[in-house]
């Protein structure tokens, strides 16, 4: 019977540590995804308000080129890409068109 309670120790006295630093280490990935799903998060919100300022064109099409990256807001950029691209006016925003028309293609592929 002492030999059980002995190995039992030893078991739970190994275990304990392992089970507590598993437990840290899913707590820090779960916290890294969080911080990670922010952090693109913001940079998505970035880009739009880059498209709604007074900035350049070139600007306002690389922002739209990088929409491309969300695939998790497909749906809103679609929207906004298809409303958006009737309302630009000038010469300078035949790039900013074919970006946004590029755009919509990338999205209807998929």
């Amino acid at each position: 019977m002492t030999m059980q309670i002995k190995g039992l120790t030893a078991f739970i006295g190994i275990s304990l540590p392992l089970i507590a630093i598993a437990g840290s280490a899913v707590a820090y990935v779960i916290k890294i995804y969080r911080e990670s799903a922010t952090i693109r998060r913001e940079q998505f919100f970035e880009l739009m308000k880059l498209l709604d300022d007074k900035g350049t064109i070139a600007a306002k099409v690389a922002a739209v080129y990088h929409l491309r990256q969300f695939p998790e807001h497909k749906d809103f950029i679609v929207r906004f890409c298809e409303i958006q691209k009737d309302n630009i006016l000038g010469d300078r925003g035949l790039y900013l068109t074919a970006e946004m028309q590029l755009t919509l293609e990338h999205f209807s592929k998929r």
